[in-house]
């Protein structure tokens, strides 16, 4: 008897155990499911009032959350937004583009960026980008997206203002470099047009005074003129033919009549053979290739490269030598113009405005459709190369 009542009491006992067991575990359980709950609720707040448009989707790319910013910006209905609602908010222009976008990313279940425009409550439309992720349930099965749209307006709009400016450099940058070509055109015109006056003109004329200032000499000789006067006039007869000498070549310079009936060869060695006559620094000519056959205008503006780059050489290297080195490739002809002088800093020099000579160069070979590189280093030398197209005359 007394052992069953103290089996009875131990069963009794266990039971008593296990009901509190399982009440604590009820009140544990209730607990996490209430502090679930309240996370959920924040969570669910504070994606509500996030500044940001947040989303999820279902598998089959359909709406079954927005957040309460969705529908302030909108303007619209949380009923309207859902499913495929919200597509009545997108601009008509955009709409098969977001589709076409996010659709196959969401079946593909890769994440996706879309920018788009998307009516506001006041009607006007806003850039928005959207990002999408997908989202899966604990046991790793797919359970849709989950995604959030930024207005991007402001940013949009600004690309919108760089890209109009942009443009509009470009635009004026061609204006200048059009302007540019016919200055250099209208020059070379000109240079020939005063080349032409000079030698037709002033050096007839100059020519003229000359012989006269001659016959002169000899008839003062034969009246026995003083000395004083016989002197005046050799000494103006002289400064008359070097005045001559200067016109002649300053139309050469202008506009070489050798480059014409000669060619670029004989134009080139006959301008460093002047040069080397009338300065210290000895000039080298080489050619490789046939330049005969090649076109005026090339001609011409190679010329006028080894022109401005021999007169920088002159004027302001200190070079005791130069070399000019021409080479004609197919339809593509260089030429190389380096000395052994102090040699400049290219970029300083042309921000300080003294790289007239190499604007011209530039601007010629950009005028031909070619390419330029100048190379300059301290006590060193300086090295300009250009390559323009020179096919043979039409």
């Amino acid at each position: 008897m007394t052992s069953a009542i103290g089996a009875l009491l131990i069963v009794v006992g266990i039971q008593a155990a296990a009901i509190v067991a399982l009440l604590v575990q009820r009140t544990r359980r209730i607990q996490v499911e209430r502090d679930l709950r309240e996370r959920e609720e924040r969570v669910r707040l504070v994606a509500d009032r996030a500044p940001v448009m947040i989303w999820t989707a279902r598998p089959d790319t359909t709406l079954d959350y927005l957040n309460h910013t969705c529908v302030e910006f909108t303007g619209l209905p949380l009923e309207k937004l859902r499913d495929e609602g919200w597509l009545d908010a997108v601009h008509p222009d955009d709409r098969d583009y977001c589709v076409g976008t996010y659709s196959p990313a969401i079946e593909a279940r890769r994440p996706f960026l879309v920018e788009y425009r998307a009516r506001r409550a006041d009607g006007v439309y806003r850039w928005l980008l959207a990002s999408g992720v997908p989202k899966y349930r604990p046991d790793g099965s797919f359970e849709g997206y989950i995604g959030c749209d930024v207005d991007i307006t402001e940013r949009k709009d600004a690309e919108t203002r760089t890209l109009e400016s942009r443009t509009a450099l470009e635009a004026s940058h061609r204006e200048i470099q059009h302007l540019a070509g016919r200055l250099i055109e209208a020059q070379d015109t000109e240079r020939a047009r005063i080349a032409r006056d000079l030698h037709d003109d002033v050096s007839q004329q100059l020519a003229g005074v000359s012989i006269a200032l001659s016959g002169l000499k000899h008839r003062m000789d034969e009246l026995h003129a003083s000395e004083d006067l016989q002197s005046d006039v050799r000494a103006l007869h002289q400064r008359t033919t070097t005045l001559a000498q200067n016109v002649r070549q300053v139309s050469h310079d202008l506009h070489p009549t050798v480059l014409r009936h000669a060619g670029l060869v004989a134009a080139l060695t006959s301008y460093c053979a002047e040069l080397q006559r009338l300065h210290s620094t000895r000039l080298t000519c080489s050619v490789e290739g046939d330049f005969a056959s090649i076109a005026p205008a090339s001609a011409l503006c190679l010329y006028r490269i080894a022109q401005e780059a021999l007169r920088n050489v002159i004027a302001h290297a200190d070079a005791s030598r130069a070399e000019i080195r021409l080479l004609r490739t197919g339809d593509k002809a260089e030429i190389t113009i380096a000395d052994d002088g102090k040699g400049f800093d290219v970029a300083s020099s042309l921000e300080r405005g003294k790289g007239l000579g190499l604007v011209s160069i530039t601007e010629r070979v950009r005028l031909a459709g070619g390419t330029v590189s100048v190379e300059a280093e301290s006590r060193k030398g300086t090295r300009v190369r250009a390559e323009i197209p020179a096919p043979a005359p039409s």
